[in-house]
């Protein structure tokens, strides 16, 4: 019984590298999990397609007004999509 024992300890201690090395990973990838934070959804505003202008029976004055129109919708989401990112951002920087 004292033999198997000594056999035991012996085999620990040749191991001892190989086990720290595979306690360290195992801990690294532990807290990389625990760590892990799923980004959330994008919104909206980041994901639309930019709007289009028909072309009627109007001048094309009328129609380029209505391009600027879209075009400045279109910009406003982009910006409500840049501050939400800032935001999103500052949050999980700090995790």
């Amino acid at each position: 019984m004292a033999r198997a024992a000594l056999i035991f300890i012996a085999v620990l201690l040749a191991g001892c590298q190989s086990v720290d090395k595979r306690v360290t990973a195992a801990a690294t990838v532990q807290g990389q999990a625990r760590a892990y934070v799923p980004f959330p959804d994008l919104p909206e505003a980041c994901v639309a397609k930019v709007g289009r202008v028909r072309l009627g029976d109007e001048p094309w004055v009328i129609i380029h007004r209505r391009w600027q129109i879209v075009a400045d919708n279109r910009d406003r989401q982009a910006d409500d999509c840049k501050a939400w990112g800032r935001d999103m951002q500052s949050r999980y920087a700090g995790r």
